[in-house]
């Protein structure tokens, strides 16, 4: 008999009834860039989260948060816009409907107005900024807020111009809920506990509930017996802020006799293969390849002992885990046994993986002294007993409480027992306390928010999972990688690039992530991002987007509906006449001499020299015709290092008035007209 919807969830609440979200201490307030986005839904609920722009986009079918139900909200955005000077701008929104914004107090933009724009004078500092946007009565809910000045064409309001208070109460609190519904899907909390009826069927919901854990795949071969000992006894220390719990308890380092008996069991079953030294003559080029690749902006050097104070996850006792060849094959395919592992596909060479094998085994320094003596046929019942196959194997819960029996003792004892007298035989997780809260806080407000999950909140959360931000720039936030160069230049130095043109160069500065939602059409960047966009746009950069192919989709879709787009732009209708502008435009004979650096189509670029553009036939399957247009009138309000030139004035004309009179916009429209004519 299957239960209706209303009694799961009477169900539901009753079980999570008697776990007490903790009370949430006040904070003096904080300025940060963005603004706070309050959604109120048709029933009153409301809920929070910070956003980067006034921009969204929400499908007619979907719910505009994870908290909220599918139906009628409104949205309302409130913090400040900080302007250096008294400075004039004229705002202008493009909106499903009912569309609102006031500026200190004094209304700007209505339905009325959106479009032909209004013209606001802005104080030097703060100016108090209330947005709000209703749900659309049919299809999909959208805005984007712009605006214009004498300096600078319409553009979407910056991320870089926002602040809000980061300790406003009702938004921190939002924000704990996030953080422990994302943690008990990270953690895995229902492989050990049963949650049947509580959680969306397999494949649905939360898309971080179908992340997997290694499979057990010829364990032994890879790695080393001692450092299978050490992890499976305490993973946090080798590797802190992993989400492999210690299963036995243990003090900190020590390895306890159930994780000697299981590493003797993987070794028994798979046996190490006969092992081949590194050459040593690889190492140099090993690391330049660390270096280049961007490696050194996710992970410290193998050299290093001590925590790295950029957070970056430490290598140092690779030597002591990896058999060499098992490190070069893993290297080339990590996600062959673990679909969301971190670890990005790079699509390296047989030689790329070795080398790379060599320098990180080579210069690792951190040894795994031997524990004691294992008893491989212990180990394997243990395999069983201890639930390792619940996460590794997929495996019914079969050892841990039901879910709902946890919840109703309170969930304060078990695996989140702030101490080990309290946790028992629980596994240690070695939560922080504000985990701890946080997981009791979402557990307090019941499970329906994993059945939904808007992709915009899901592409949030994997920047940060991903550390997209340690090679690339996004909003006010430097990469990682631009800060390393005391790092990076020596590994560099030691076997440095051919040089010459049309050759990669290493110092080449990869482009910001702040308007890749605004940028990139959402089937190119969901290609792009899996590791299966085709050709290298820009092939001067040393550096490779690598593939992140279980959250590529995902993390597209959301980055267009920050953005406030579509999934789908709309067909572009050809114009014959454009199209032949276009063309002409390009060119250097009456036209802006594009073709100079950029190559169309087999074409190559006539000079390219020391500043080589995308081949512009890749713009058609890349670009988003708003993003195109604005970047071609004024490319450095884009990216100030950029050495493509602006070819407009402030007035939105160029020089070459023989052609639409020479503006600006009616030109750079007959460029990407011609631009989408070119055969793919």
């Amino acid at each position: 008999m299957k239960l209706s919807h209303t009694l799961l969830a009477v169900l539901i609440t009753s079980a999570s009834a008697a776990v007490q979200a903790p009370p949430l201490a006040d904070a003096a307030p904080a300025s940060q860039p963005g603004l706070t986005l309050t959604f109120t839904s048709a029933d009153g609920k409301t809920d929070t989260r910070r956003a980067r722009l006034v921009a969204l986009s929400v499908p007619a079918d979907q719910a505009p948060t994870p908290f909220l139900s599918a139906g009628g909200f409104t949205a309302r955005w409130e913090g400040d816009i900080v302007s250096p000077l008294r400075a004039e701008y004229t705002f202008t929104a493009e909106a499903s409907a009912g569309f609102k914004l006031t500026i200190n107090g004094a209304p700007v933009l209505d339905d009325a107005a959106a479009k032909a724009g209004v013209l606001v004078k802005l104080n030097k500092g703060a100016n108090r900024l209330v947005a709000e946007l209703p749900r659309a009565v049919a299809g999909e809910t959208f805005v984007r807020l712009n605006w214009r000045s004498r300096e600078f064409p319409t553009e979407p309001v910056p991320p870089t111009v926002f602040a809000h208070d980061a300790n406003a109460q009702p938004l921190r609190a939002a924000e704990r809920l996030r953080e422990g519904r994302l943690l008990f899907a990270q953690l895995r909390c229902a492989a050990c506990h049963d949650a049947a009826g509580m959680l969306p069927a397999k494949g649905e919901g939360m898309p971080e509930l179908a992340q997997d854990a290694p499979i057990f795949d010829e364990i032994g071969a890879k790695y080393r017996e001692p450092w299978l000992a050490h992890w499976i006894s305490d993973p946090h220390a080798i590797r802190p802020g992993g989400l492999m719990p210690r299963v036995f308890a243990t003090h900190p380092g020590e390895i306890v006799q159930e994780a000697a008996d299981l590493a003797a069991y993987f070794a028994a079953a798979n046996p190490m293969p006969e092992a081949k030294p590194i050459d040593e003559t690889f190492i140099p080029e090993g690391g330049a390849l660390f270096a280049n690749l961007g490696c050194i902006a996710c992970h410290s050097k193998p050299g290093i002992e001590e925590p790295d104070p950029k957070g970056r996850i430490p290598l140092g006792h690779l030597k002591g885990k990896w058999h060499p060849a098992a490190l070069t094959a893993w290297l080339k395919d990590p996600a062959k046994n673990y679909q969301w592992n971190r670890m990005p596909h790079f699509r390296l060479s047989d030689e790329e993986a070795a080398r790379l094998t060599a320098y990180l085994i080579g210069t690792a320094i951190h040894a795994f002294p031997s524990g004691p003596k294992g008893d491989a046929s212990k180990g394997g019942a243990l395999l069983v007993t201890a639930g390792c196959l619940n996460c590794h194997a997929g495996l019914p819960p079969t050892t841990a409480p039901k879910l709902d029996a946890t919840l109703e003792r309170g969930w304060a004892t078990g695996c989140l027992a702030p101490d080990a007298a309290a946790r028992g035989k629980a596994p240690d997780f070695v939560l922080t306390p504000a985990q701890r809260d946080a997981l009791q806080a979402f557990a307090s407000a019941g499970f329906a928010s994993l059945k939904q999950d808007p992709p915009a909140e899901f592409a949030e959360r994997q920047i940060k999972n991903q550390r997209c931000t340690a090679c690339h720039a996004r909003d006010t936030e430097q990469s990682l990688w631009s800060q390393l160069e005391d790092e990076t230049a020596p590994l560099q130095a030691a076997a440095p690039l051919e040089e010459g043109e049309g050759k990669p160069i290493a110092t080449t500065a990869l482009p910001p992530l702040t308007w890749f939602g605004e940028k990139l059409r959402a089937d190119y960047a969901a290609a792009f991002i899996s590791g299966h966009g085709g050709e290298k746009s820009r092939p001067w950069i040393v550096a490779r987007m690598p593939g992140f192919a279980a959250t590529a989709k995902g993390l597209a879709e959301g980055l267009a509906h920050q953005h406030g787009y579509p999934l789908i732009d709309p067909p572009l209708k050809l114009e014959p006449d454009l199209v032949k502008a276009g063309e002409t435009l390009l060119g250097e004979n009456g036209g802006f001499n594009c073709t100079t650096c950029h190559g169309v189509a087999d074409k190559p670029g006539t000079a390219v020299f020391e500043a080589p553009g995308i081949n512009l036939a890749l713009s058609q399957q890349r670009l988003r015709h708003d993003y195109a247009l604005r970047w071609m009138l004024h490319p450095q309000r884009i990216d100030p290092e950029t050495k493509m030139p602006r070819f407009s004035d402030d007035d939105g004309k160029t020089p070459l008035t023989d052609t639409l009179d020479g503006d600006a916009a009616r030109q750079f429209e007959a460029i990407w007209y011609y631009i989408q004519s070119l055969k793919p």
